[in-house]
């Protein structure tokens, strides 16, 4: 129980860090807007924004324009 609490709470701890490491050094709020797709930048709903699961249901693909996403997303969450 413990560990799954601690796995649980190392890939969201990684999720957030992936939107600081993508929005600090481009001088965006880390609160608003929330979670949207780099490319088209439509918002990512709640159902997938699942950390690890989501990008491989969606097989690292943005749901609303298909494209890629960075293989450096599920690995920062995973290794969180």
């Amino acid at each position: 129980m413990a560990i799954a609490f601690v796995a649980l709470l190392g890939v969201v701890v990684g999720s957030f860090l992936n939107v600081c490491i993508r929005r600090i050094p481009l001088r965006e709020s880390i609160v608003v807007p929330g979670s949207h797709c780099p490319h088209c930048r439509t918002p990512i709903r709640a159902i997938d924004n699942v950390p690890l699961v989501s990008f491989l249901l969606l097989r690292g693909r943005c749901r609303a324009c298909g494209a890629a996403i960075g293989a450096r997303y599920p690995l920062v969450e995973a290794l969180s």
